[in-house]
């Protein structure tokens, strides 16, 4: 993902240049981004606003300076930003719950640590499918019809470890439109991914196959769909072209074919 490498390419030049006034213009500038949408994108990913950030990492690395150095306090006040002694020790409390004198004499601090943009998104709860299922789309953009929206995205969730949601729902609650989406949307949304699910709509379902669908490590989708207890997968073949194939018939009967690439 080039967003994430090119967020985390920001969040270094950030680190590095710490010291200086930097504007959010430059730093997202690093990220290839303009500044609305790095710190929108930021905020997500990460929990916490830029400047919080900024202000919490000043603090973390002034706290490691009281209490590992003898420089005078006001002069690390001054270093990172500060312009005076008193502004100074009141962020410091707030941060620490010690004054910085106190902190010197007890050599305990808080410390916020510098973000990993990749750690963040391999923890995140929504990412736990992705890494339980062990595949990954390439290329898709399918149309699906469907009586029972809430059902075949029910079916998509469990058995293909998808994500999705219903969009537009008629005057009776009834899905009309959804997508289903081979990550999680909130990386769709924020462009980090880009958008390689399946629009679903409702209607009588095509009994056939309606998607010619590229994944990395197939082995893992096969495995993935069986383990979940869906039998009508058949198995993997390598075709005369070199790739390898094989085909889930979905709830509604409708056929998906899967292929990789060797």
């Amino acid at each position: 993902m080039d967003t994430v490498k090119n967020m985390q390419r920001a969040i270094d030049f950030l680190e590095d240049n710490i010291l200086d006034n930097l504007s959010s213009e430059l730093i997202a500038s690093q990220a290839f981004m303009s500044s609305f949408h790095f710190q929108r994108t930021f905020s997500v990913i990460c929990g916490i606003t830029l400047g919080e950030y900024i202000r919490n990492r000043k603090l973390t690395l002034a706290g490691t300076e009281v209490i590992s150095t003898s420089a005078k306090i006001v002069d690390i006040a001054f270093k990172y930003g500060y312009e005076s002694h008193e502004s100074f020790s009141r962020a410091f409390t707030r941060f620490h719950n010690v004054s910085p004198m106190t902190a010197r004499s007890q050599g305990e601090i808080n410390s916020f640590n510098k973000i990993s943009v990749k750690s963040i998104l391999e923890g995140n709860l929504s990412m736990e499918r992705l890494r339980e299922r062990g595949y990954s789309v390439k290329e898709n953009g399918t149309v699906y019809y469907t009586t029972d929206l809430d059902k075949t995205l029910k079916w998509f969730e469990d058995v293909m470890g998808w994500y999705g949601g219903i969009d537009e729902k008629d005057e009776q609650g009834n899905g009309v439109y959804g997508c289903l989406l081979p990550m999680p949307d909130e990386l769709v949304n924020l462009k980090i991914a880009t958008f390689n699910g399946i629009h679903m709509f409702y209607g009588e379902p095509n009994k056939q196959v309606v998607s010619f669908i590229r994944v990395d490590n197939i082995q893992n989708l096969h495995g993935y769909v069986t383990k979940n207890g869906w039998q009508d997968i058949t198995d993997i073949t390598t075709q005369p072209w070199g790739g390898k194939e094989c085909a889930v018939t979905t709830i509604d009967g409708s056929i998906l074919r899967f292929f990789q690439l060797d």
